[in-house]
């Protein structure tokens, strides 16, 4: 479900700009307001898993340390996306704009993956969302045009392959 919600922000981003004439600034709006939205979203879907995990015998908790871990990691993904972007020799700022943003997806999913498996031993659905995109990032790199919109849907994709992972994975577990 979490991927979901970022699959159907990073499409709304996309098709806004579309239908509106919006300038730059319209990031400094749209992002902290999608953010907020996952989040609390991601909180709601969390506390109906582990009330049906209750209604299983299961007992489901997060800790306080994975949690922090993964916030870590999304940090550690923006601060090195960003260094990259500014660092980046990129063909142009628009290739070395989707370099840092494949990058800042790629370690903070990645950094994702590495504590979700460390403390529960599963997450392998989630290897498409920071693959997909990481292997995509020599691509971008050399791209004269289009290089963001071929990053965001390269994003897109390794998001709802995760997606489908888990919805099959929810169905191997009802047979």
């Amino acid at each position: 479900m979490n991927f979901a919600i970022w699959l159907a922000i990073i499409f709304l981003y996309y098709d806004t700009p579309a239908l509106l004439n919006i300038p730059w600034q319209f990031n400094l709006v749209y992002w902290p307001i999608a953010f907020i939205v996952a989040i609390t979203f991601a909180g709601r879907v969390w506390k109906r898993f582990v009330e049906i995990a209750k209604a299983t015998g299961r007992k489901v908790e997060s800790s306080k340390r994975e949690g922090m871990l993964i916030a870590l990691s999304w940090i550690l993904g923006i601060v090195i996306g960003g260094v990259i972007l500014q660092t980046s020799i990129a063909v142009n700022a628009e290739a070395k704009l989707a370099v840092g943003s494949l990058s800042f997806i790629t370690l903070s999913i990645l950094g994702m993956f590495l504590v979700i498996a460390k403390f529960s031993g599963t997450g392998k659905e989630i290897i498409p969302a920071f693959l997909i995109p990481g292997i995509h990032i020599p691509v971008v790199w050399n791209m004269e045009n289009g290089a963001m919109i071929l990053a965001g849907f390269v994003v897109a994709l390794g998001f709802a392959v995760t997606i489908l992972l888990y919805i099959h994975n929810a169905f191997k577990a009802i047979e």
